[in-house]
């Protein structure tokens, strides 16, 4: 039996032509990085994001809007889809 894991999809915010016609954020990928648990994964965000509100502050297991990046991470369940996304430690080196 698969044990339940999760990762943290990275989704872009669209502005322009695409937002007006009704798209408002573009999945980007998924990070290289897997979780036990929700917890885990929002633990982890919060960790390398203190410039941040903390990931699941809403509720929602997503995060605001980066003002620096313009990307906004959810907690997914893991479907074994590619993971395309370096981990924040390799980010922010």
């Amino acid at each position: 039996m698969q044990t339940r894991s999760y990762v943290l999809e990275v989704v872009k915010n669209i502005t322009g032509k695409m937002f007006s016609e009704g798209c408002k954020q573009q999945h980007v990928g998924y990070m290289k990085k897997k979780f036990n648990t929700k917890l885990e994964a929002c633990n982890y965000y919060d960790t390398h994001n203190p410039h941040m509100r903390p990931l699941n502050i809403l509720g929602t297991y997503e995060s605001d809007w980066d003002p620096h990046t313009t990307l906004k991470y959810i907690v997914r369940r893991d479907y074994l889809i590619i993971e395309t996304i370096e981990q924040f430690a390799i980010l922010h080196k």
